[in-house]
């Protein structure tokens, strides 16, 4: 089962469906080559931004990201891990799934520092960030939503309904829109094993994406109308997770993460959409939300009731 492996291991078997070369993971002994490289690059990006802030070394040391799996473009993906390895109040939280909404970048690695400088707010958590979830976009001039292979990665999550809705409503519902082009096949992209990778190894309690810019927190889990697939006492606590960051249902997607996590495995996801992908705005939107955040860590769910067959 997956369950069973390593993140690694996963990536391994993801990327053969593919025919491409699995990445070996980079050891934690200090900054990989390839992690070094990857700092340099976002610095440079950041600080075209005109952000000051550094993505890999701040006041508390140096973040220790690491790499397992490539971009469509080759790029490193990233995560790293905060807290309590032992503890089962797990979040994660994704950053930059649209590499065009840049704001969300700031705001990935402000928590990252945060969390390394804060570790006795983590006593009974663990959260691991993922701070550039699908990079290649972010390099390209224009800035794009999509990723290296032109496929939004929100809308590439192997849902029941991918195959039935998601060329359809591309179609139909977006006019061919070549930004939401949800890809040939389900769970194709690198980017989305990636995703996928990262919620089977560490079986988060409750997921965070951050987007820009539509201004709201939406919220895609079970409800009062799960209660069929899901105990009382767990749709109980979602709701109250969701009511504690003000947070609506809007709808979802077929190939979304809201649809992927929260619909079909009942993890809490949440999508945070901050008010503009303005750079200049960055450093408030952290001020303004950084508590909203760290309350959804410290939020303390039950176990993820698995749903009736």
């Amino acid at each position: 089962m997956l369950s069973r492996i390593g993140l690694g291991a996963v990536l391994v078997l993801l990327s053969a469906c593919q025919k491409t070369a699995p990445t070996a993971p980079v050891t934690s002994t200090g900054p990989s080559e390839e992690i070094s490289n990857w700092c340099r690059e976002v610095k440079s990006e950041i600080t075209q931004l005109g952000w000051k802030i550094d993505p890999c070394v701040g006041p508390s040391g140096t973040l220790d990201w690491k790499s397992e799996g490539r971009s469509s473009e080759g790029r490193p993906l990233v995560y790293a891990e905060f807290g309590n390895p032992a503890s089962t109040n797990v979040s994660i939280i994704l950053n930059m799934v649209h590499p065009d909404e840049v704001t969300p970048l700031y705001l990935g690695i402000q928590l990252a520092h945060w969390l390394k400088s804060h570790a006795e707010h983590l006593a009974d958590s663990r959260v691991i960030i993922v701070p550039l979830a699908s990079p290649d976009g972010l390099y390209k001039r224009p800035r794009t939503r999509t990723n290296g292979r032109g496929v939004d990665i929100n809308r590439n999550l192997p849902t029941r309904d991918w195959s039935a809705k998601a060329l359809v409503a591309w179609k139909t519902d977006f006019k061919s829109n070549p930004r939401r082009f949800p890809g040939h096949e389900a769970g194709s992209e690198p980017e989305t094993k990636f995703q996928q990778a990262l919620i089977e190894r560490f079986k988060p309690q409750k997921i965070l994406s951050l987007h820009a810019p539509l201004g709201f927190m939406d919220y895609d889990g079970p409800t009062a109308l799960s209660l069929s697939r899901f105990k009382r006492e767990y749709v109980q606590e979602c709701l109250k997770l969701s009511e504690s960051l003000k947070a609506r249902h809007w709808g979802y997607f077929p190939g979304s993460l809201g649809n992927y996590a929260g619909q079909e495995r009942g993890v809490p996801t949440l999508t945070l959409e901050l008010p503009t992908a303005n750079p200049k705005l960055a450093e408030k939107y952290w001020n303004q939300f950084s508590a909203g955040i760290q309350t959804m860590i410290q939020f303390k769910m039950p176990a993820v009731a698995a749903p009736d067959s």
